[in-house]
């Protein structure tokens, strides 16, 4: 007698336990490992991090299949890591200068030029669409996959495996880049000598107009409670501001 088959689902779910997640061949493992620093002693954890979400369906997996669930604990990590770098880089400087240097160090662009560095894209397990789904803004696989990777190599090696990767393999020359030109602003220059001396922050007031409507000009005063002050005058409020405060930068530092 010929035995019923098996409901459809059924033996999808049969075909899913019977397929192994996918994993690098030793060669491609030992290049990446190489290229990244570290040695994997759990390789369930690199190949996990290395699995992009596309793959799920084709292998009937579960949340924990692909890398999103590492993705989420790696940009904390991330954060960490970062967040404590620029502190003892910058030890004078104040929380916005740090801000803003911490969320371009941190976001997708960067994550994935970190990624592409040592090719990362060629290592990633994804569906066919997804291989050939290159963004002209940034490479968002390869960025999800860095974050992947420092949650993996935290959970393999513990967080000083995970602050050594990322202080070898990120792009820090980038800093100097994204450091403002405290020369070109003195209203910047001044706040960055107030937080160097732990003062209260400048204050700006405008004290007097003068000439025709259509070419006013204004004159504004610049003082540090306790330290001095000193006014100017510019075609816009924002002119009259910088020059006072070159002025007020002028009395306290004198050259």
């Amino acid at each position: 007698m010929k035995r019923p088959s098996r409901p459809k689902r059924t033996r999808h779910r049969a075909a899913a336990k019977a397929r192994k997640r996918p994993s690098l061949n030793p060669d491609e493992r030992q290049r990446l490992e190489k290229a990244i620093g570290y040695r994997f002693k759990d390789e369930d954890l690199l190949s996990s991090a290395l699995t992009h979400p596309s793959l799920i369906d084709e292998f009937h997996g579960a949340v924990g299949f692909s890398n999103q669930r590492l993705e989420f604990l790696g940009d904390r990590v991330l954060g960490l890591v970062m967040a404590e770098v620029l502190i003892n880089k910058y030890p004078k400087e104040r929380e916005g200068f740090l801000t803003k240097l911490f969320h371009h160090l941190v976001s997708g662009p960067t994550c994935a030029d970190v990624g592409h560095q040592f090719g990362l894209r060629d290592f990633l397990f994804m569906d066919a669409s997804m291989q050939s789904n290159k963004s002209s803004h940034y490479d968002k696989a390869v960025a999800d996959a860095v974050e992947a990777l420092i949650a993996a190599i935290y959970h393999d090696g513990g967080l000083d495996a995970a602050e050594r990767f990322i202080k070898k393999c990120w792009i820090f020359e980038t800093l100097a880049k994204d450091q403002p030109d405290s020369n070109a602003n003195p209203k910047t220059r001044l706040s960055d000598w107030c937080g160097a001396h732990q003062t209260a922050y400048a204050v700006y007031e405008t004290i007097g107009t003068s000439g025709p409507d259509h070419a006013p000009i204004f004159t504004v005063k610049a003082s540090i409670e306790g330290h001095g002050e000193a006014t100017a005058k510019g075609g816009n409020k924002a002119e009259a501001e910088r020059a006072a405060a070159d002025a007020l930068l002028k009395q306290l530092e004198p050259s």
